[in-house]
């Protein structure tokens, strides 16, 4: 996985100190991988075990694999996407990179033992993508509602248990009305899935499984940004075909 989608996975995890590190690495790259681990210490004013504990809590196994993914991102990032056909096809490496790296089990496990399984989304697009997965899971057996409305939202949580399974899915996870139906769900000891873009949120920050997705803009005439979501239609696309590879085959 490459560094930063590894510093946006870990980084509230990270000490005020290590933020400070992964700023200098992440604005000097290039220095960085000429440096052994002493002379990355000496000029982070900080010490050798200090890095080896930051390149670990980063999942890399030593300084030697985090120095190798910065010049292979380095290699990506010099391949400057012609068209955005190319962007796609980066946009989908990066979350099967992601994707490689995270483990569905815990959640799969949840997502079968859950009394019902309610779905919300918020946003157009995100609402699309959801209506799709509630289909895959009810072809799975996986019996599902799809809440549609803020209101509803709002009406349906006074009626879901903790032997409940709630997947929201959001771009920024910070919907102010989502905030006040997760603080009351979080009372009721309610299972929370969380999925946004990727980045520290109050909906991913609140929740018991948190999946993300890159929402990467892209070039428009309109003066509200454009994102591609491409990754929130596989990360779910991914779930809802784990989740049936582990009803039928692992269990």
């Amino acid at each position: 996985m490459d560094f930063d989608l590894r510093v946006k996975i870990n980084y509230d995890d990270l000490t005020d100190s290590e933020k400070e590190m992964v700023r200098f690495i992440t604005n000097r790259p290039q220095d960085v991988i000429s440096m052994n681990i002493v002379e990355l210490g000496e000029a982070l004013l900080s010490s050798k075990s200090s890095v080896l504990r930051l390149a670990k809590k980063l999942g890399y196994h030593g300084f030697s694999e985090l120095k190798y993914a910065l010049r292979s991102d380095m290699t990506l990032s010099s391949l400057e996407p012609s068209d955005l056909t190319l962007l796609l096809k980066q946009d989908l490496d990066r979350i099967f990179r992601y994707i490689e790296q995270t483990n569905f089990q815990p959640f799969l496990e949840k997502l079968k033992a859950a009394r019902m399984v309610f779905l919300y989304a918020t946003g157009f697009s995100q609402n699309n993508f959801t209506k799709e997965f509630s289909k895959d899971l009810m072809i799975a057996n996986r019996q599902n509602i799809l809440i549609s409305g803020e209101t509803n939202l709002a009406i349906n949580s006074s009626i879901i248990t903790e032997e409940d399974l709630v997947i929201l899915t959001s771009f920024s996870g910070e919907t102010e009305m989502i905030k006040d139906v997760v603080r009351e769900l979080k009372i009721k000891n309610v299972t929370i899935a969380a999925i946004t873009k990727f980045g520290s949120n109050f909906l991913s920050g609140h929740a018991d499984y948190s999946f993300f997705y890159e929402a990467t803009p892209l070039p428009s005439y309109q003066k509200q940004g454009v994102h591609s979501l491409i990754g929130l239609e596989v990360i779910l696309d991914v779930i809802a075909r784990k989740y049936r590879e582990f009803i039928l085959f692992d269990e």
